[in-house]
């Protein structure tokens, strides 16, 4: 995301600088190809903008805000600092907390859309008191909305609509998962693409890429999860999904491009490698199987055969 914006705001005429002080190869390679100015260090970064974007996991957000405020510390000069991670409105108010006892004006921020597709599809929501005013700076990259005049609402807004694709994509790898273990799995997703294509199109376009995004994306269900846990909620569907999404980041992905994988060898994967199963436990701490529940007892294994 941060290499695929960077290259946008430098192709409408910013001068874009960043530092990959730490960071992986593949970052540092992203960043070549999109043409980026590197520079060695954040403090260079700072000494050179007006405006900094913070794109990265949602759990550096937090130590991000606090490496800029420590760096810039009693500087008197004004800069924009703007967090477009999906995290919840609790570590946008830590963030803003922080930069409080700065000099820099912070906008909360979300982005709507795969990364490669940004221009095309891609949406950026501001909130904050300077969000209608810095609206229009991005215009002319990707379509831009005001979530609100107070820090925190972009991203409660991101947190409440990105959880549904979430959630689609771990019911239906569950759902596939099983249908694998019963031989039929190719008819299941034929199945699926004449009697639902509206959702098949949303599959399509994010389990590809959860090989390589699985990590970041557990990481923003928690996220969601502690803030739904601290306004009174009891998210059962959403810690279920956390469960599936963190087990698949753990699932130890050949390293393949993420375009290269079919849905159907995702599934395979999946299957063969038993990410989604329990595990297994001695039998004398076996957990209790449901019983009794009008259809089957389960005191044994059911097999359904092709």
């Amino acid at each position: 995301m941060g290499s695929n914006l960077g290259k946008l705001l430098a192709e409408a005429g910013f001068p874009v600088v960043t530092t990959v002080m730490g960071r992986s190869p593949r970052t540092r390679s992203l960043c070549r190809e999109a043409g980026l100015n590197v520079v060695g260090s954040l403090s260079e970064v700072l000494e050179r903008s007006d405006i900094v974007i913070s794109l990265v996991s949602p759990g550096a957000a937090l130590s991000m805000a606090r490496d800029v405020a420590a760096t810039i510390g009693a500087s008197s000069r004004r800069q924009l600092y703007i967090d477009a991670n999906s995290i919840s409105p609790i570590t946008v108010a830590r963030i803003s907390e922080v930069l409080g006892r700065t000099t820099v004006d912070f906008i909360d921020a979300s982005i709507f859309g795969l990364a490669s597709q940004l221009r095309q599809r891609g949406t950026l929501y501001l909130s904050g008191s300077s969000a209608k005013e810095l609206s229009g700076k991005f215009q002319t990259i990707m379509r831009v909305k005001v979530a609100g005049d107070m820090p925190g609402q972009a991203s409660a807004l991101k947190m409440i609509v990105s959880g549904i694709p979430k959630g689609l994509s771990a019911l239906f790898l569950e759902t596939m998962v099983f249908a694998q273990d019963i031989h039929l799995l190719d008819e299941a997703i034929e199945a699926c693409d004449e009697i639902y294509p509206s959702i098949m199109e949303v599959i399509r376009r994010m389990l590809p890429t959860y090989p390589q995004h699985a990590g970041r994306r557990c990481e923003e269900l928690r996220e969601r999860e502690e803030t739904m846990l601290m306004s009174g909620l009891t998210p059962r569907i959403v810690s279920a999904v956390r469960e599936v999404t963190c087990a698949l980041a753990s699932a130890g992905w050949h390293d393949r491009d993420p375009q290269q994988w079919t849905i159907n060898e995702m599934i395979r994967e999946i299957h063969k490698n038993g990410t989604l199963q329990l595990p297994k436990f001695p039998s004398d701490q076996s957990p209790e199987q449901p019983r009794k529940n009008g259809l089957v007892s389960l005191d044994q294994p059911v097999t359904i055969a092709k």
